[in-house]
């Protein structure tokens, strides 16, 4: 009995080790070949993958990466030959000092060209705010945004001088933020090569609003470049001690728009359904290429539809949103990511923690990474299986007929089926809630219990804000005008809000188990609606969270994940 209790503590003790070799914590110091001074937010990352970081202002940086990945790390920075470091030289000690030389600049021949320039504005010049870019919190213990990049392509005049980068803040609540702007030619829709030799820094103090770049004293000029993507990259962030920390760009859907978003200066680009509120004005010398822009949209949208244009409440003044696991990308995982064929197509979902099974279902377009801010709590407790809904995200769908929650909830069950598992707990946020609802509607005893974000039984007037209704007839017929090979479900996607879900108050007597209801202080969701649904419930419980919208997951994590725990819990 002793030799196995011994040797049971010595496994324990090895499989701790393991895990904690696992990471190892690469240093180092970037300085200026010629000058032997530091470079100053220099780029640090490894091709292809989510590991990374930016140096601070004297050069240093640190950041940790699985030992399973080799390497190599790439340094470099605007102005100066990227660097090739091996992992090996970053592991010692204090870590190496990698020296960058500066890039020899070409010098261009400038035209002086008779008569006057005519200004133009090319990319999003509307400030309403139906959804937001992926959001900028903090970086924390396991959590590093440094590096991030995000932007849009945009299309450029055959001969152009750039004056001016616009971008419009859906909210701010750091002191202040500094950016990188960076130029890329593009290639199949994604940034390529980059075009600046000049190192564009900005900061951002204001909370809400446009934050206007001069860019006269960089002389960039363009001539035959058709597009360009525009990005800007985090390097550093200084945060209020009395507030949350957020940040995010404004956005709306817009078919034939995209978002561009990297986590790291080498990652992957990864490309989302949106158009960006931001935009370049320049000195237009000649005609336009071809295939330009088509004209933007009208946005403009009352305030009941500006999502997040307001601070938390003071209530929630000092939440932060939680820190996701160390080296974690929810959402694209190929660790925790398995696919399941499915009548139709295939369902990519991915499995951490263990318990309890809890299933995740996130909002129409979205993905897995919609819940960045709660799964590495909840995978604390639970048995947490994420999924990307049919034709969303990961997940690719080859039929053509219209979607609807009947077919989702379907897909779900067949995934419940696979894994063999016992009746779960939902998590369903906006569509995900709808297709909750569905499964345990007519498959009660699927389901344990349920915690709904933004639910609706029905569309129309009586459940969804007006303002939204408007938005989406006009967004349906724009993707069914102008169809999109980049995202293909666009006008399907967006029937399905307009036509579904088809469900009664009546129908909910059938649900037995507890339903936590959730919403927004704003939601487009109507408050009314949402008050009825949890009435309807036998086991329903309502929850209105204060200052918050449909995004209430994003904007009050730590509030919104605390709910779904203490609910959770109860016997």
């Amino acid at each position: 009995m002793r030799f196995w209790l011994a040797l049971l503590l010595l496994l324990l003790t090895f499989s701790a080790f393991s895990t904690f070799a696992q990471t190892t914590r690469l240093r180092g110091r970037v300085l200026d070949a010629a000058t032997r001074r530091a470079v100053p937010f220099a780029s640090v990352g490894v091709p292809g993958r989510p590991f990374g970081t930016v140096a601070d202002s004297a050069g240093w940086f640190a950041f940790g990466l699985p030992d399973s990945v080799r390497g190599p790390v790439v340094v470099s920075c605007v102005g100066y030959q990227r660097e090739v470091v091996p992992v090996a030289s970053l592991r010692a000690g204090a870590g190496a000092v990698i020296r960058l030389r500066p890039a020899a600049v070409p010098l261009a021949a400038v035209t002086v060209r008779p008569g006057k320039a005519r200004a133009r504005t090319t990319g999003r010049t509307a400030a309403s705010t139906f959804m937001t870019a992926r959001l900028y919190t903090e970086p924390g213990p396991g959590q590093d945004e440094r590096a991030k990049e995000q932007g849009t392509v945009l299309v450029l005049p055959a001969d152009c001088h750039l004056r001016t980068l616009r971008l419009h803040v859906a909210f701010n609540r750091f002191r202040a933020v500094t950016f990188r702007l960076h130029l890329y030619a593009v290639r199949a829709g994604r940034p390529a090569q980059p075009l600046l030799t000049q190192d564009i820094r900005f900061t951002v103090t204001q909370p809400r609003g446009w934050v206007s770049v001069d860019l006269e004293p960089y002389h960039l000029y363009f001539r035959n470049r058709r597009e360009v993507a525009a990005t800007i990259q985090w390097l550093r962030s200084e945060q209020r001690p009395d507030s949350a920390a957020g940040f995010a760009l404004s956005a709306v859907p817009g078919p034939g728009h995209a978002i561009l978003t990297r986590d790291k200066s080498q990652a992957e680009w990864q490309t989302a359904p949106g158009y960006l509120s931001l935009n370049l004005t320049l000195d237009d010398y000649g005609r336009p290429t071809s295939g330009g822009a088509s004209p933007e949209p009208d946005y403009e949208l009352p305030d009941s539809l500006r999502y997040l244009r307001e601070l938390a409440s003071p209530a929630e003044a000092t939440e932060t949103a939680p820190a996701a696991p160390d080296l974690v990308a929810y959402g694209s995982n190929p660790a925790a990511g398995h696919y399941l064929p499915v009548r139709g197509g295939r369902l990519y979902y991915e499995r951490y923690g263990r318990g309890t099974p809890l299933l995740l279902l996130h909002g129409n377009s979205q993905s897995i990474a919609a819940f960045r801010y709660q799964l590495g709590e909840l995978a604390r407790h639970y048995d947490v299986i994420a999924l990307d809904t049919r034709a969303q995200g990961r997940s690719p769908d080859f039929t053509t007929a219209d979607f609807s929650y009947r077919l989702f909830a379907d897909d779900v069950g067949q995934l419940l089926d696979s894994l063999h598992l016992p009746p779960v707990d939902i998590l369903g946020w906006s569509d995900g809630g709808n297709t909750a609802l569905e499964l345990a509607r007519a498959h009660p005893a699927r389901v344990r219990r349920l915690v709904l974000m933004g639910a609706n039984l029905f569309p129309g007037p009586a459940a969804l804000a007006p303002d939204l209704l408007t938005l989406l007839h006009r967004q349906r017929r724009e993707a069914e005008l102008h169809p999109d090979s980049r995202d293909p479900h666009r006008a399907r996607l967006i029937r399905l809000l307009l036509q579904e879900p088809q469900l009664t108050f009546a129908q909910m007597a059938a649900i037995p188990g507890p339903v936590l209801v959730m919403a927004g202080e704003h939601d487009v969701i109507r408050e009314a609606h949402t008050r009825a649904l949890a009435r309807s419930l036998p086991r329903g419980e309502l929850l209105i969270l204060p200052g918050a919208t449909h995004y209430a997951p994003h904007e009050v994590p730590a509030t919104f994940t605390r709910a779904v725990l203490e609910f959770l819990a109860r016997p």
